[in-house]
């Protein structure tokens, strides 16, 4: 490190201090150049990043990146995330990058290695996922002084992107749900049923649908409240507030589900199974059984149902901020470009609708 005066043109002396921080990600000297008005000041900074630069010394390098996930990181991730976001961050580090980098100091993870662990995903989403995590697990890691800079922030190479879950099959119309629904009622289990008649008339989320209770469900007024989500965490399913503030509702029955709720046994409970809640592992092993052993119905999914319902819901010729309502979305742009998947004979209808009109 070295301090230097250098006059401007004004007459003014000021002090040049070229101070090292340390190393970058790519094992060269990180050096910076800085201005200061007085001796006093570079003399103050010269001193602050040395010290800083021996603390470094003293705990870069000594400390594993599982034991610091153990002893730092997930500790206080846990504190300050939600449920759902806390097991997916723990998800993500048990699969990948504890196997790949979590016997490695700190300060010994480069940019090599951080691709290395990428290279074991097979397509785009999952290796971004990965250096997203990684990122940020390495930037809580310079926040705590462990390290000084992020090699994860460097550019990688990723996967080739893969297809995608397929959400995009609907049932565009309430007549093909109503097909659905009848060969349900005849043939599913009745917990099954109920998260049909849920999902593909009222528009709940799994996790809405799983969290029901039967005080929820006023039939005499044909109303539903949604308070709650029930959904899989770490150590089993918990129950937690809504997804949004806009997700805590109350929304009117279909004619469809409050004819079929009024012939049902009102007791107390959990919704679905008159009783305790169907967790979310169970219910989707239900669901994924009754598919198995109905291959010549549509391919529907516990999530695409609520797009079903916005989709059909539309097509009958209800308002979309109604439907935005209904769904619990906090954006009605989150509604048409989510939820709403108009079928191609649509659009055309649409399309020759509005040239008939304009011709008048």
């Amino acid at each position: 490190m070295s301090i230097k005066a250098r006059k401007l043109k004004s007459g003014k002396t000021v002090y040049d201090a070229v101070l090292e921080y340390g190393l970058k990600p790519d094992g060269s000297r990180d050096r910076r150049k800085k201005t200061f008005k007085t001796k006093k000041a570079a003399q103050l900074e010269e001193a602050r990043v040395k010290t800083m630069r021996e603390a470094m010394r003293n705990k870069s390098g000594k400390i594993l990146l599982a034991d610091y996930l153990e002893t730092y990181y997930l500790p206080d991730a846990k504190k300050r995330l939600a449920v759902t976001s806390y097991d997916t961050y723990s998800y993500e580090i048990q699969k990948r990058i504890l196997p790949a980098l979590g016997n490695l100091y700190l300060s010994d993870i480069s940019r090599r290695e951080i691709q290395g662990m990428l290279d074991t995903a097979k397509t785009y989403a999952p290796a971004k996922k990965s250096l997203d995590t990684i990122k940020t697990i390495l930037n809580e890691a310079r926040s705590d002084g462990f390290i000084l800079n992020n090699p994860a922030q460097l550019r990688y190479t990723l996967p080739p992107k893969g297809s995608k879950r397929d959400s995009g099959l609907v049932l565009a119309t309430f007549g093909q749900i109503r097909e659905f629904t009848d060969y349900a009622r005849q043939n599913a289990p009745e917990s099954v049923i109920r998260l049909v008649m849920l999902g593909l008339y009222e528009g709940l989320r799994p996790e809405e649908r799983y969290a029901l209770d039967w005080s929820d469900v006023d039939i005499d007024n044909e109303l539903i409240t949604v308070r709650r989500a029930y959904v899989a965490a770490k150590g089993g399913a918990c129950v937690k507030e809504p997804k949004t503030e806009q997700s805590y509702r109350t929304i009117p029955m279909g004619v469809e589900f409050a004819q079929w709720a009024c012939t049902l046994d009102r007791k107390t409970g959990a919704f679905v199974t008159d009783g305790h809640m169907l967790s979310p592992s169970t219910a989707q092993n239900r669901w994924r059984k009754f598919m198995r052993d109905n291959p010549e119905l549509p391919r529907l999914t516990m999530e695409n149902m609520r797009h079903s319902f916005a989709t059909a819901y539309l097509a009958a010729g209800g308002r979309v901020e109604t439907l935005s309502r209904i769904l619990g979305h906090s954006d009605i742009n989150t509604t048409l470009r989510r939820y709403v998947k108009p079928d191609i004979e649509s659009m055309r209808n649409d399309i020759l609708g509005t040239f008939r009109h304009t011709k008048q």
